[in-house]
C-alpha cells in the first residue's frame, strides 16, 4: 500500500513477483543470468522497504529476493545480489549463476533471500539476506544502472558481523562523522561455532563492525542522534553510549490503570518517531512520549519509570452490528487456544454496565471450581487476565477449562483450551 496525501487514504501497489513467461533470465551488466521466476505471495510478502532518490523505492521481499521500483511501486526489477560462493559482484565482469533462492533441489542462494534493506545518508544501499549484509555505494553504479555489491559475512573475529541472517537494519543520526548502520542478527544453523545472535554495528560505511550486544536474540532495532533501542525476545533494550552498555525493559508501567501487562515483554519490533518511541509486543503496540525516553535510562536507580500508552486491537462484545467475523456474544477469551509457556496470560473481556465487582470464575471440564479472579471494574468493555494456574498458584494441565463471568446480576459463559 502507498499513500500520496499523508496517510489520509492508501493505493494497492502489485506485489513484486514474476511472470513465468518474460522472467526466466535477469540481465546484470553483460551478462545475462538465468533466474527462477518467484510467481506467488506466499514466502515472498515484502520484509522491508527503503526510500532512494527521486521515485526510488527499495523492498526486501523474502523469496522475491530485493527489488527496486522507479516509479513509485507500479513496476519492480529484479535486483541481482552476489551468490553464496562469491563477497563481490561488478557488472562489468561475466558471470553465469542461477538468480534464485534456495529451492528443494538445492539450487539457488541464500544470498538471494532478502530480509532488510535501507539506503543511508550517502546513498548507500544496505541489503540483508539469509547470508549476510550487502553494501553498494553510489560509486558502485555501473553507466546502465546496474550496482556492484559487496557481501559481508561472519568470521568468528569481533570486526564481522556477529551473525549471518541480517533481517533489521537502522541508521543512527549522528553530529558528527558518517552516520553509523545498526544491524540485528541471527546465527544460522551452518558455521554456528563462528556465529551468534545479537547486534552488529559499522561506524564507518563497512570499513569496521562491531558487535555491542551478543547473544540477545534481537528482532528489531531503531536509534535517535543519543540512543539505541533493540527489540529483542527478552524485552527491550536500550543503550546511551553507542552500545557499550545496555538497559534491559522488561517490565513497564501503564498510563492506564485498567491495563494489564504480563511481568516480561517480548519486544518484535522497535520505531522512534519525531514525537515518541513505539514497541511493537506480543501483547501490543506501546508508545513512549519522546519526552519521557530520558528516563530509560535514569541517573537515579529510585527514579519513578515513565508511563506508557498500550494500543490493543479491541474486538467488541455485543456488537451494534453483528458479523461473521465479530459475531454477538457475552464475552471471549484471547489467545484461545491458550499456551501459558507462550501466551503467559490468556485475557477474557466482558462488558461491564456500570463501576462494580467482578468476578470470573474458572472451572475443570468435569465443572470443579480451580480459580477465582475478582477485581473493581469501571464501565465499558474490559478485560481479566488468568496465568492459567489454580488457586494454590500451581499450574493447570492441558485440557478444556469453562469460565463464568458474574457481572451486572447476570452471568455470561465461555470455554478456553489450555495446551502446555
Amino acid at each position: 500500500l502507498v499513500s500520496t496525501d499523508g496517510g489520509q487514504s492508501f493505493e494497492p501497489r502489485p506485489a513484486p513477483l514474476d511472470s513465468l513467461r518474460t522472467d526466466t533470465t535477469v540481465s546484470y551488466g553483460a551478462s545475462t543470468l538465468p533466474a527462477v521466476p518467484i510467481m506467488q505471495e506466499g514466502g515472498s510478502p515484502p520484509q522491508d522497504l527503503a526510500l532512494g532518490g527521486g521515485d526510488s523505492v527499495w523492498v526486501a521481499g523474502s523469496r522475491s529476493g530485493l527489488r527496486r521500483s522507479v516509479d513509485q511501486g507500479q513496476t519492480w526489477s529484479r535486483v541481482v545480489l552476489p551468490p553464496d560462493t562469491s563477497t563481490r559482484i561488478e557488472p562489468s565482469a561475466s558471470y553465469d549463476f542461477l538468480v534464485a533462492p534456495p529451492l528443494d533441489d538445492d539450487r539457488g542462494f541464500q544470498n538471494h533471500q532478502a530480509l532488510s534493506v535501507l539506503v543511508d545518508e550517502t546513498g548507500t544501499v544496505w541489503a540483508g539476506t539469509l547470508a549476510g549484509l550487502n553494501r553498494s555505494t553510489p560509486d558502485d553504479v555501473g553507466p546502465n544502472g546496474d550496482r556492484a555489491w559487496r557481501l559481508f559475512r561472519p568470521d568468528g573475529t569481533p570486526n564481522s558481523l556477529n551473525g549471518q541472517i541480517v533481517f533489521a537494519l537502522a541508521e543512527q543520526p549522528r553530529p558528527d562523522g558518517r552516520n553509523p548502520v545498526w544491524m540485528a542478527t541471527l546465527r544460522a544453523q551452518t558455521n554456528e561455532s563462528v556465529q551468534r545472535s545479537g547486534l552488529t554495528v559499522t561506524p564507518d560505511g563497512g570499513d569496521t563492525f562491531r558487535q555491542p550486544l551478543i547473544g540477545e536474540q534481537v528482532n528489531d532495532v531503531a536509534a535517535r542522534q543519543d540512543r539505541v533501542y533493540a527489540a529483542a525476545e527478552s524485552g527491550l533494550f536500550v543503550s546511551g553510549d553507542q552500545g557499550t552498555t545496555w538497559r534491559s525493559i522488561e517490565e513497564v508501567s501503564l498510563r492506564d490503570d485498567d491495563q494489564v501487562l504480563p511481568g516480561g515483554m517480548t519486544a518484535r519490533a522497535v520505531e522512534v518517531t519525531p514525537s515518541a518511541l513505539w514497541v511493537g509486543t506480543t501483547e501490543g503496540l506501546l508508545r513512549l512520549e519522546r519526552a519521557d525516553e530520558a528516563r530509560l535510562l535514569p541517573d537515579d536507580p529510585g527514579e519513578r519509570p515513565p508511563e506508557w500508552r498500550l494500543f490493543r486491537t479491541r474486538v467488541p462484545v455485543n456488537p451494534d452490528e453483528p458479523t461473521e467475523q465479530v459475531p454477538d456474544v457475552e464475552t471471549y477469551a484471547y489467545p484461545n487456544p491458550f499456551i501459558p509457556s507462550r501466551d503467559e496470560v490468556v485475557r477474557i473481556a466482558y462488558e461491564v454496565p456500570e463501576s462494580q465487582q467482578v468476578e470470573v470464575t474458572i472451572y475443570d471440564f468435569g465443572m470443579n471450581r480451580v480459580r477465582t479472579l475478582r477485581d473493581q471494574e469501571p464501565a465499558g468493555q474490559q478485560e481479566m487476565v488468568w496465568d492459567g494456574t489454580d488457586d494454590s498458584g500451581l499450574r493447570l494441565p492441558t485440557g478444556t477449562y469453562l469460565y463464568t463471568v458474574e457481572v451486572g446480576g447476570s452471568t455470561a459463559r465461555g470455554k478456553i483450551l489450555v495446551s502446555n
